[in-house]
């Protein structure tokens, strides 16, 4: 018995430890965009979090679809930083404007860029072209917030 109440403490530790450390990431990934406390993140679902505060800190907003994107592309062109949520599990950063690739499905020509994606709780850092990152037209929300 003693063994598996040692065994439920190391696991429920491991998994607060995992938490914070999502947290922590995500934090540092956009600490030079905006800042926040903490307590205001659902560390089950930190995206989800972000993109709350990600709407009131904003200087514009996008909904991204097919017919959308090429303008909001380039109006983020005109900001110092592009963050893009998609449904709550994946956190885009665009890296770079100039280093681009063209997308069939989207119409456009997408940049370089950095993403946390949550899968099953677990964090998965990516960097590629934004078509590879937010997936094909579908119903997803996809939300890009620019940032002076």
């Amino acid at each position: 018995m003693k063994k598996l109440i040692i065994i439920l403490f190391v696991a429920c530790s491991l998994s607060i430890q995992a938490q914070n450390t999502k947290t922590t990431v995500l934090k540092q990934f956009i600490s030079d965009i905006f800042t926040f406390d903490d307590s205001k993140l659902n560390q089950q679902q930190p995206i989800i979090s972000i993109n709350e505060i990600a709407q009131t800190k904003a200087s514009k907003t996008f909904e991204i679809n097919r017919e959308s994107i090429s303008k909001a592309l380039i109006e983020a062109t005109n900001y110092k930083h592009c963050l893009i949520i998609v449904d709550g599990h994946t956190l885009i950063r665009v890296v770079n404007f100039k280093d681009s690739s063209p997308s069939g499905a989207w119409h456009t020509a997408m940049p370089l860029s950095k993403a946390y994606i949550q899968k099953a709780g677990v964090l998965h850092e990516k960097k590629d072209y934004l078509k590879n990152l937010i997936g094909r037209p579908d119903s997803q929300v996809r939300t890009m917030y620019l940032f002076n």
